[in-house]
Formats: C-alpha cells, sequence, structure tokens
C-alpha cells in the first residue's frame, strides 16, 4: 500500500509558527517535513491525550507543534492512503502558563468542534 502524505499548516499555525524564533521556526518545520517521509506518521509522533486526544505533537526544545492526521482512501489505478497532517497550534511549552501551546490548542480544538456543531445544526 503505497501513502501519500500532505502537510497542511491552518493560517493560525502559520501565524504562530512565524512568531516564533528563526530557529525554532526551521527546527519544527524540518521535524514537520520528517513526517511526509515517514511510512506511518503517527508511529512517529507522540499522540496527545485529554482534550486534544486525537492529536500528536512535534517537539522542538520547550516549543511544540499540535496536529491532527486526518486518512482519506482514494482509488487512481492503485490503492493509495491519503494522511494529510493539519497543524493547528505551534508555540512554546509553559504549563501552567495561560500563552502554553496546548492551552491555545485547546481552545481552537474546541472552536472548531462547536463551529462544526453548529454546521450541522444548520443543515437539519
Amino acid at each position: 500500500m503505497k501513502r501519500s502524505v500532505v502537510i497542511r499548516w491552518t493560517d493560525t499555525a502559520k501565524t504562530q509558527l512565524a512568531k516564533l524564533p528563526l530557529k525554532v521556526r526551521r527546527g519544527l518545520l524540518e521535524e514537520a517535513d520528517q513526517l511526509a517521509e515517514a511510512d506511518d506518521p503517527r508511529k512517529v509522533c507522540k499522540p496527545l491525550v485529554g482534550p486534544l486526544e486525537g492529536y500528536y505533537r512535534i517537539p522542538y526544545n520547550r516549543y511544540r507543534a499540535v496536529f491532527r492526521i486526518d486518512e482519506q482512501k482514494t482509488a487512481k489505478g492503485k490503492f493509495v492512503l491519503v494522511v494529510t497532517i493539519t497543524f493547528v497550534a505551534a508555540g512554546v511549552r509553559k504549563a501552567g502558563d495561560k500563552h502554553d501551546v496546548y492551552r491555545l490548542a485547546e481552545k481552537l480544538v474546541d472552536w472548531a468542534r462547536r463551529f462544526d456543531q453548529k454546521s450541522d445544526d444548520e443543515d437539519e
């Protein structure tokens, strides 16, 4: 089974990434690029728990990039498993601080879930 990996950064994650020191940005981007080369990106990075269950992290020193993996099966002559990695947040890990990257990621994920739920309710 051939696996195709697509790396996407949300606009919010891009903005956060741009605010980080250059060395950190490069480190996180290099780690993200390695996901595209992995046989199974889920086995390369640590899965998160609690409110961020279903998400993963890339660490670089005290900094983290938080992302999710969406799978999509397509058929174009061959069976291809497309893994889309969507980064939702990037920032410094400051346990207990209001600017902690995990705290920000939780807010973004919660907001997205509520938005999706609202859209589903309007469709009915």
